[in-house]
């Protein structure tokens, strides 16, 4: 599968909006990786440098969350995220906020997390990638 995020225009305001747009699919893509346990995509998804860090503060790397996703002890029943806010920085950067709510299994123990998530994207060679994903739990 080749995701590619191009064509976007020039104009600050049409700018501004294909990156929320771009992003918004670089969300619901990611998302859906996790819930098909496709490490393939995954990986094509992630930038070299990607850092996870962890609700309990830990920090995980590329490796490690490709270890998971491929783990055949994790598994994801149901994950949503909501109320999206996209931050453009520039043409090539943006912040995501999100609500994540999940589900699941990992190393026979289950787990329902309802975090809040931010993730760090640029766009390299006219695809986005993930350099930083970090999420806190909610307290609502």
């Amino acid at each position: 599968m080749v995701i590619s995020f191009t064509g976007c225009s020039h104009s600050p305001n049409a700018e501004g909006s294909n990156v929320t747009s771009d992003l918004q699919h670089f969300n619901q893509m990611w998302n859906r990786a996790w819930l098909e346990k496709d490490g393939a995509l995954v990986e094509k998804l992630m930038a070299d440098e990607y850092v996870y860090i962890a609700p309990n503060g830990q920090l995980l790397d590329r490796q490690a969350i490709l270890n998971i996703i491929r783990s055949p002890n994790y598994r994801l029943d149901s994950s949503s995220r909501t109320e999206l806010s996209t931050k453009p920085i520039g043409e090539d950067a943006a912040v995501m906020v999100f609500h994540s709510q999940a589900e699941g299994r990992f190393e026979g123990k289950s787990f329902k997390d309802d975090h809040t998530c931010t993730m760090l994207c640029v766009r390299r060679g006219g695809e986005w990638r993930l350099i930083l994903e970090q999420c806190s739990p909610n307290n609502r």
